[in-house]
């Protein structure tokens, strides 16, 4: 069977909802990507993340087989950031800086060229085994924060399509629970630590026991 959009509901919802507070509900973000049914989406500000985040996944599908390099992952910016940001799919530059508050200080990697996003990819890619590969990708891409808007949303796609290449048969989720918003937070807190005291194993464990989900 063919990969839908459907099959991506799941990374599409918990991204929308970890990264960006989406408040659309799991099966109406379903019923969005498989339907086009508005039902359940009540703001305009989660209609255009809505469309940002199929049109990712479409992409993702329809380029399953191309190799994830840095136009790759600049292509995946610009189709999840068309509806909010000036630059779709441009590397930031050094000024203004950007950073990301946590709990632990600010995060503020420096800017990347063409090449530097490409040897972080590479360093991430390097092993044999695709599902290590897609974790070691989100993380060493959210932490880059390469683009001005959208990294995390932009790691998770990329992630997902090393999975879908691979045919492991598996997507990769965003940790989430509607019922326990401490999943979410131990999932960011794990994040912010690996951003600030390069502590992957925390959050790639999370993402390896409730992220990686069967594919469908």
């Amino acid at each position: 069977m063919p990969i839908t959009i459907a099959d991506l509901a799941g990374v599409a919802y918990s991204s929308g909802k970890v990264f960006d507070g989406l408040s659309t509900g799991r099966l109406d973000t379903e019923n969005f990507l498989r339907y086009g049914s508005l039902d359940g989406v009540t703001s305009r500000q989660d209609l255009a993340l809505l469309q940002d985040l199929r049109d990712a996944a479409q992409y993702v599908i329809d380029h399953a087989t191309d190799a994830v390099d840095a136009a790759f992952v600049s292509d995946i910016n610009a189709t999840l950031t068309r509806s909010g940001s000036l630059h779709p799919g441009r590397l930031r530059t050094p000024e203004p800086p950007i950073g990301v508050n946590t709990p632990y200080g600010r995060h503020e990697p420096e800017a990347l060229t063409e090449s530097g996003l490409q040897d972080i990819i590479d360093a991430a890619l390097a092993g044999s085994d695709a599902r290590e590969n897609a974790l070691d990708l989100f993380v060493e891409l959210a932490k880059a924060q390469p683009f001005g808007d959208g990294n995390k949303r932009t790691a998770i796609f990329a992630a997902n399509a090393v999975l879908i290449g691979s045919g492991a048969g598996l997507v990769l989720t965003v940790p989430v629970d509607p019922d326990d918003p401490g999943v979410a937070s131990r999932f960011n807190d794990l994040l912010a630590r690996a951003y600030r005291f390069g502590e992957h194993d925390g959050v790639k464990d999370m993402l390896r026991s409730m992220g990686l989900t069967p594919l469908g």
